[in-house]
Order: C-alpha cells, then sequence, then structure tokens
C-alpha cells in the first residue's frame, strides 16, 4: 500500500536520479550547470501539469519555482528529438512503478482478486511524427487518415488504483494488439472490456486462467443453448414480453466459451441515441443500417463467466457500467491535462510536450492514490484540480525547500479538506460509486 515515505521514494527514484542519469547517458545535459536532468523534467512536468497550455515563456517563468535562472530561448533550445525519446525512457521507468492505494470499502468489488478495466484511446499527431508513431491513413468519407498517431493503453484496477500504463503503441494499432495482454490477471479477477477487445481466443485463455470477465456480446457470434444453435436476437424476441432475460450459453463454433448472458431491454431514451448513433456512424463511413443493427440496439447485452453465486443480473448491470470510469480517464487527461494539445507547430516540442504531460498525468493520478483513493464517490475532476494548483508546492518538495514528505503531506492536506472533492448525492442519477454500494444492500 502506497505511503508518503513510499511515495517520496518513488519519485526521488524516477524524477530525480533517473531522470539524471538517463540525461547524461542519452547526451540531453552535457554540462550541468543551469540545468541537469532532473530540474529539466521537473520544469517540463510540473509546468505543463500546473499549465497545460504554458508556452516557453510561461515555462522559463515557472522555471524561478524549480530553482532555476533560465530564457525563454534556453528553454527552446531543448525541444529536440533527442529530448523527447529521453523524456518517453522516463516515462517507462515510470510505468513500471506500481502503486497501490488502501482499498476502497465496496463490498460488490472486494468479491473478487482484483476488478480491471481496460481501454485504449488515440492521440493524432502531425505528419512529421510518423517515423515516431504510425497513424492509421486510411480515413472515412468525411474524413482522411492520419499519417502520425500514438495510441494509449491503460488498465485501471478499481479497489486499490493501481494503474497499468499508459503504454503506448501506434495509432493504427487495433484494441486486440494491446501490450497488455502479455500482463497476466490474477486467479479470480474481474476483466471489463468493451467490444473493442472482444475475441473469444482471449476469453479462452482468461477462463482457462481462473480469471473472470464482464463485457458486451458482439453481434454474429455463434451461440449454442441447451446444445442446440440459436440466434441471440431471435431468442430475446421469442420472450419479449420478459424485460431481463438470463442464459447459460456456449459462444464460437470452433474455440467455445461458456459463460452467461444477461439481456436487458433498452429504454426508449438510450435506444434513440443508440439509433442516432448508427445514423452518425452510417452518413460517415457511407454505409447502410440494416433492421437487425436497429433491433439489436433495443437490448442491452453482456457475457460473463463469473459464477451465479458471485453475480447476479441486477448487479452484472451495475458492474459493466464501470467501465465508463476509463473514459473518464481520457476526459480527464485530454479536457484537463491537455494530452493532445499544443500550442507550436514544432514538431519535437510536441513530442517532448506529449510524453511530458504524460508523465504529469501518471502522477496526479499517483496523488489521488495517496490521498482520497478510499473515498468511493471522489471526484477525480475535482481532485485533478487541485493537483495542479498544487503543483508549485511539489516543486518546492524536489527542490528541498521543503522536505519531499512535507510537500506531499501538504498536497494530501489540501485534497482532504477541499470542497467538491467528493460527488454529492444525487437521488434523480445516483453515482455509479453509490450503485455499487446499493448493491450491497439489494438495493439493485
Amino acid at each position: 500500500m502506497i505511503t508518503v515515505p513510499r511515495m517520496a521514494s518513488v519519485l526521488r527514484q524516477v524524477f530525480d536520479q533517473d531522470a539524471r542519469a538517463l540525461a547524461r547517458e542519452m547526451g540531453v545535459i552535457k554540462r550541468e550547470r543551469k540545468l541537469n536532468g532532473a530540474t529539466l523534467l521537473l520544469l517540463l512536468v510540473l509546468g505543463w501539469l500546473h499549465q497545460p497550455k504554458a508556452g516557453s515563456s510561461v515555462l522559463a517563468r515557472f522555471a524561478g519555482t524549480v530553482g532555476v535562472t533560465i530564457s525563454k530561448q534556453g528553454i527552446e533550445e531543448h525541444w529536440t528529438f533527442t529530448t523527447a525519446e529521453w523524456l518517453y525512457e522516463v516515462l517507462l521507468r515510470a510505468v513500471q512503478c506500481l502503486l497501490s492505494a488502501q482499498g476502497v470499502a465496496i463490498p460488490l468489488l472486494q468479491r473478487f482478486a482484483g476488478v480491471y478495466i481496460e481501454d485504449g484511446s488515440s492521440i493524432r499527431l502531425p505528419d512529421g511524427l510518423a517515423r515516431y508513431w504510425r497513424g492509421c491513413r486510411g480515413g472515412n468519407a468525411q474524413e482522411n487518415g492520419t499519417k502520425a498517431a500514438v495510441k494509449l493503453t491503460v488498465r485501471l484496477e478499481l479497489k486499490q488504483g493501481t494503474l497499468q500504463g499508459p503504454l503506448l503503441q501506434d495509432g493504427r494499432s487495433h484494441e486486440s494488439k494491446s501490450l497488455l495482454q502479455a500482463v497476466p490477471l490474477g486467479q479470480g479477477a474481474l476483466w471489463i472490456a468493451d467490444l473493442g477487445y472482444f475475441a473469444l481466443v482471449r476469453l479462452a485463455q482468461l477462463s482457462k486462467a481462473g480469471v473472470y470477465f464482464l463485457m458486451p456480446l458482439k453481434d454474429g457470434v455463434v451461440t449454442w443453448l441447451a446444445g442446440k444453435r440459436v440466434d441471440v436476437l431471435e431468442l430475446l424476441q421469442a420472450h419479449a414480453e420478459q424485460d431481463e432475460q438470463e442464459y447459460e450459453i456456449l459462444l464460437g463454433a470452433a474455440k467455445q466459451v461458456k459463460c452467461r448472458l444477461f439481456a436487458r431491454r433498452a429504454t426508449d431514451e438510450q435506444v434513440k441515441r443508440r439509433h442516432a448513433k448508427q445514423d452518425e456512424y452510417a452518413r460517415k463511413h457511407g454505409t447502410t443500417i440494416t433492421q437487425r443493427q436497429r433491433d439489436w440496439a433495443e437490448w442491452t447485452l453482456v457475457i460473463s463467466n463469473v459464477p451465479a453465486h458471485l453475480l447476479s443480473l441486477a448487479e452484472a448491470f451495475v458492474l459493466v457500467r464501470v467501465r465508463w470510469q476509463i473514459e473518464l480517464v481520457w476526459k480527464l487527461w485530454k479536457m484537463q491535462g491537455q494530452l493532445d494539445e499544443w500550442q507550436t507547430e514544432n514538431v519535437a516540442r510536441i513530442l517532448c510536450e506529449v510524453y511530458a504531460k504524460l508523465l504529469g498525468v501518471l502522477l496526479q493520478h499517483w496523488l489521488m492514490l495517496l490521498s482520497c483513493w478510499d473515498d468511493p464517490h471522489r471526484s477525480t475532476s475535482g481532485v485533478s484540480e487541485i493537483v495542479r494548483d498544487q503543483a508549485v508546492v511539489l516543486a518546492h518538495g524536489f527542490c528541498r525547500r521543503l522536505s519531499l514528505t512535507q510537500a506531499l503531506r501538504l498536497v494530501c492536506e489540501a485534497i482532504q479538506q477541499a470542497a467538491g472533492r467528493s460527488i454529492a448525492g444525487r437521488a434523480d442519477r445516483p453515482s455509479t460509486s453509490r450503485l455499487l454500494l446499493a448493491c450491497d444492500d439489494g438495493l439493485t
């Protein structure tokens, strides 16, 4: 479990010792006069964490916070691909530090050895960066493809907050080729993902390893019920008077996976939204939506290999909602951290900025683990705003104006005492955390 001394030790290792050693080894800092690897890293990571839109002038002013006097031009001299490669190496060191918080007290999650949500998101880059990260090139009827893009993949454990990643791949990489597939999940863990990760081979591997999965069902997969091949949509329509249905099924023609199918009729509002998304997709890609696709959208279909004594139908539909917590991570990183925005056309600086901002949001997540992960109703957006405000305090800790442990305690106190740190209860639209807690009371 993460503690202030443990956190201080990790930060010293990554942001000081590793940063300085790598900077010397890779030729980023040849003579340690105004800057060394640690101060340059802090200037970029904390500077952009504090002000995501900062240009070189703003960063030059922030440099005084980390104990450095440097001009705007002095900073711009470091916008090189060598600096970008160095930042990437530091990022690789940072993602290997798997920090975990005290487990959050949600009984439904505690039934499993771990509850992991996994997803990927892409950042479109200028064409000049294609030699670093290759894009999709293709495009559709409305948009051209991109020569350069990077895909970020993360896996977040919901009980203790352990974050695996972000791992970076070419933007053209499909979710089924995620680098995290090589990172095993423990027996008794629950893995939650979206349709992009649907692959019968993967589900069979998870089942064989004793890992549970929970995800939407993909249309067109061969399905068996009681030894007979069935059409899922026809099966549901044959019992249309039931808004909720559950079946024990086998998926796949050759590689068969035993699981449970949970079906719930979508509300009129959900159906309307889904049909609108189908129409938008058809318009962009020049395709036609079939009646079967329309009918399929009228149901929410989820599959899982979790046994009945561990998970009911109602609990399954609450748990599948937590997958959207990973969407909130992307929203937080992109909208507040502005991972995919920059104020320059200098491609080397853009690459430096992306890597430095990734280090910043990773640091932000670690501070959330340290300060408030045990609060099931924590507001990630509210906490991230406080962390950005406290970046100066962290800088003082790294520069030894304060001890780093004292700086971390001050940041934690600011988070714990701040208004808006937790999501207030809503009677008409309860948060996911409150729905998870309600499961233990049989209120689902």
